[in-house]
């Protein structure tokens, strides 16, 4: 096995996700973090699928990345602290700026559909 370290980098990532699903125009981000079955493969799988509900530009829906909950771990921590944020604030919408992203900040909203259970799995979308 290899000891390779191949964590991402939480806010370029996410700054790769927005600006991608906006250029594309996907107005739904939807990210689930399940424990994969098999008994041989006990691991939790992070997936992304990006979801385009829209007349002008069609229906889509498609996966955008999926990797193990270890890699994406700084992402769910950084989208854990924005959601914190957001309700702290008793706001409806989180507003993140970074200097990543074409146009500086970007708004959108966060909707949980799965809390955690018992077997840590957890399910949340992004409203673009």
């Amino acid at each position: 096995m290899s000891n390779k370290n191949n964590k991402i980098d939480a806010k370029q990532f996410l700054a790769m996700l927005l600006q991608y699903s906006r250029d594309l125009h996907y107005n739904h981000i939807n990210i689930s973090v399940r424990l994969n079955r098999n008994p041989a493969y006990t691991r939790q799988v992070m997936n992304i699928k990006l979801k385009r509900i829209s007349k002008k530009y069609g229906n889509d829906e498609r996966l955008y990345a999926a990797m193990t909950a270890d890699e994406g771990q700084a992402f769910l921590l950084l989208m854990n602290k924005l959601k914190e944020e957001m309700f702290a604030n008793f706001s409806e919408k989180i507003t993140w700026q970074t200097d990543l992203l074409d146009r500086n900040n970007q708004e959108f909203g966060y909707r949980q559909i799965r809390e955690r259970d018992q077997y840590n799995n957890l399910e949340f979308e992004i409203n673009l």
